[in-house]
């Protein structure tokens, strides 16, 4: 499952809709080991740091190497290096694999879960080091050529299972899931190794097998990458997934609100058509974007100022009634989704709704003794680690609307993340999805907390 899904006998299988690319480099002269080292690390333009960031696309990072930021700069880099490792150690290799990370779930491919190649791209801005862009770059080309559906026939869609809200098309992605896009093996074979490593909670557990699932979806990596590359490919890759999402919005039968997932379905999303809107600045994606905040705006509570509903199993474990509320990652990215079209819009409803939106997260699921988050609205669920969507939920919180009780809190967070992830070992199966999970705002966090212009404002 984890290598062998790709081979038939003595040939290579391909799943309909995967477009992976193959350079060969050639040295007529049979210099083999200099052609290895270029083509391993070849040169590349790395902007100065200072400059890079200064042009505000990277958003509100600073560079490594000034005296504020050192000590994030070690933390980060040990980081990626135990990434690196990762990889390694596991052999996450092959002419379908390379480029991801391996163990979601146990026993499924990634799928760069957190927009793996954002984060790396960050660190490559940051430092105008080459070895992020490198890795960066294998990540940015699985995504794109792997990951995403750039064509359709109708055994895909028998596959995936025809839905009436959400017709198979162009501009797909696959979530986390066995061999990266599923088809290679039936149905209940999946399942029967996923019940044998105790995957979920029942015999009839949630394979992953289709990319209707909106909660995985990221074009913000590859639409940097296609801007420091040039890459046609990746801009076309971004288009279709932009596309794909516009004429979901637009079609108004795919229910992105009124579920307890709902703050992924309408927040990645949102993230993705800003990214598709970056590259060409068609008003389609804003459009489609604006429908999907003026949903969520509708459904958040004009109390509490979270969305609330009935926790599902996973999200809560009490029998005699279930929680209300939502997970607190999941409320994190719809916050992140809505702040994304605050900086691109000036929405003037929004600042209002962000901040109520991120009280409503500490209200809810902050724990002080902690100096963290609980998982759920569920007062049983455990503690999460401190993810990155819900750091930067109040970085934007506090760029935004400028609240100090949602800076105090990122900082006693922020503290306790940075004392328990100083030394990393841990290279074990997805740990990929520790390094993206852990890294995504961290650099924004970092910037925003040692910054006296930032700490000294209401509004950064």
């Amino acid at each position: 499952y984890k290598y062998q899904y790709l081979f038939e006998g003595d040939c290579y299988r391909l799943r309909t809709g995967q477009a992976r690319r193959w350079d060969v480099w050639v040295d007529l002269n049979g210099r083999g080991d200099s052609l290895a080292k270029m083509a391993n690390a070849p040169l590349i333009p790395a902007a100065d740091p200072a400059q890079a960031i200064a042009t505000g696309v990277w958003g509100a990072i600073a560079p490594a190497g000034i005296p504020e930021m050192v000590e994030y700069d070690r933390w980060a880099e040990n980081l990626f290096n135990a990434y690196c490792r990762s990889i390694e150690l596991q052999r996450d290799y092959g002419a379908m694999n390379w480029g991801d990370w391996f163990g979601e779930r146990k026993v499924n491919w990634g799928n760069h879960e957190y927009d793996t190649t954002d984060q790396i791209l960050i660190q490559f801005a940051r430092t105008g080091d080459p070895k992020y862009f490198y890795v960066a770059d294998a990540a940015a080309r699985h995504s794109s050529e792997v990951d995403t559906v750039h064509h359709v026939n109708n055994d895909l869609v028998e596959h995936f299972g025809p839905r009436p809200d959400y017709p198979a098309r162009p501009g797909m992605v696959h979530q986390h899931t066995v061999g990266h896009v599923s088809g290679f093996y039936p149905a209940e074979r999946i399942r029967e190794l996923f019940v044998q490593n105790g995957i979920g909670s029942s015999e009839n557990p949630y394979l992953c097998l289709d990319p209707y699932n909106l909660g995985h979806i990221w074009t913000q990596g590859l639409v940097r990458h296609y801007f420091l590359t040039g890459d046609p490919f990746l801009k076309e890759t971004v288009e279709k997934i932009g596309l794909n999402l516009a004429r979901l919005v637009e079609d108004r039968r795919y229910k992105f609100m009124g579920h307890s997932h709902c703050g992924r379905t309408t927040g990645w999303p949102l993230l993705a058509l800003a990214g598709a809107y970056e590259i060409d600045l068609d008003d389609r994606y804003l459009k489609a974007m604006k429908t999907l905040v003026e949903d969520a705006l509708a459904e958040q509570d004009p109390v509490c100022g979270g969305w609330l509903y009935v926790l599902p199993r996973g999200h809560c474990y009490c029998e005699k009634r279930k929680h209300v509320g939502m997970a607190g990652f999941i409320t994190a990215i719809l916050i992140n989704g809505l702040s994304r079209y605050y900086f691109l819009t000036g929405d003037e409803r929004l600042p209002e709704a962000i901040d109520r939106a991120v009280t409503f997260l500490d209200n809810d699921t902050w724990r002080e003794e902690w100096r963290d988050w609980r998982y759920t609205s569920c007062p049983a669920s455990r503690a999460t680690g401190r993810p990155g969507v819900v750091v930067m939920a109040h970085v934007n919180g506090f760029r935004i609307a400028g609240n100090p009780e949602h800076l105090r809190i990122l900082k006693v967070a922020w503290e306790a993340k940075f004392q328990q992830l100083r030394r990393i070992s841990s290279t074990g199966p997805g740990f990929g999805k520790s390094f993206s999970s852990r890294m995504y705002g961290c650099a924004e966090a970092a910037a925003l907390l040692t910054s006296s212009t930032h700490l000294g404002s209401s509004r950064g």
